[in-house]
């Protein structure tokens, strides 16, 4: 029987070799480090991708329960055999389809104390819009690759492939600069990240 950690490097290991996107390690250890902290009860997760935030944060804190929502049948189902292989299953709903669809009814009588945004960038704005009326106050929401790749913050035209993301990604940060709603920090590490407090 491995271990957790030995178990989580080799989920990563396959995944960067498929080019999935996973977590940097900078940003796991402000999450784990967010997590830690609050002892979150209820987590919501925007991109499951193939488990292995969802699987970093049931480990870290055994009491929760992960409500992640995932685009690609053949990502959750990866996912639903991770989450079986760290023994989280019976914590983590694992829902399929459009997050933009799909949100509504996921969140709909549930109240979160962490909200993890790291499905697609451009429409960030628009997942916190939705699910801030579902998180506690003194909630957080923890958001991933929010300077995308050094290009939100330049003050630069983003290449055309790039741009909507990178326009929405402005838009999401100049929101919570001016949103009484929110305490945000900005941490230039990994490719950027937010960490939201929800304070009404």
């Amino acid at each position: 029987m491995y271990d957790f950690a030995t178990m989580f490097e080799e989920i990563e290991k396959s995944a960067r070799e498929r080019f999935i996107p996973v977590i940097l390690d900078d940003s796991k250890e402000e999450l784990l480090a967010l997590v830690n902290k609050i002892e979150p009860k209820r987590i919501l997760e925007i991109g499951t991708a193939i488990g292995y935030s969802g699987a970093l944060m049931l480990t870290q804190c055994e009491s929760a329960v992960l409500d992640t929502i995932e685009l690609l049948e053949e990502r959750r189902q990866e996912a639903i055999s991770n989450f079986e292989k760290f023994g989280v299953i019976n914590r983590a709903n694992c829902y399929l389809g459009d997050c933009m669809e799909l949100l509504p009814q996921v969140i709909n009588g549930n109240m979160y104390d962490l909200v993890f945004i790291d499905g697609p960038k451009s429409k960030y704005l628009q997942y916190l819009e939705l699910v801030k009326d579902n998180i506690n106050k003194g909630g957080y929401v923890f958001c991933d690759n929010v300077l995308f790749r050094g290009m939100v913050l330049n003050g630069k035209k983003p290449p055309h492939k790039f741009r909507t993301i990178v326009v929405g990604l402005r838009k999401f940060l100049e929101f919570l600069k001016n949103s009484a709603d929110f305490r945000s920090e900005i941490k230039e590490k990994g490719d950027g990240i937010a960490i939201i407090e929800v304070l009404r």
